[in-house]
């Protein structure tokens, strides 16, 4: 679990309340003023695998025994 906090005169605060019983190991990294606010996820382009995939032109045939199994033969 991560949870955020700030320090005050000392001691660190946390920005939501939490409830955990008494005795919890907890660790805490401080982080730099860069990191304490997340940079805004990137939208998704597409086309990035343009050319690397390949579909095999059997891709969508199954083969006979499978054909078999599901009485998708006509024999």
């Amino acid at each position: 679990m991560t949870v955020m906090g700030h320090v005050r005169n000392g001691v660190v605060v946390f920005d939501q309340p939490l409830q955990v019983p008494d005795g919890t190991v907890a660790r805490v990294d401080l982080l730099t003023p860069d990191q304490s606010t997340p940079a805004p996820p990137q939208p998704r382009q597409g086309g990035q695998w343009k050319g690397r995939v390949v579909i095999a032109p059997d891709f969508d045939l199954l083969p006979d025994d499978i054909q078999d199994a599901f009485g998708m033969n006509d024999s």
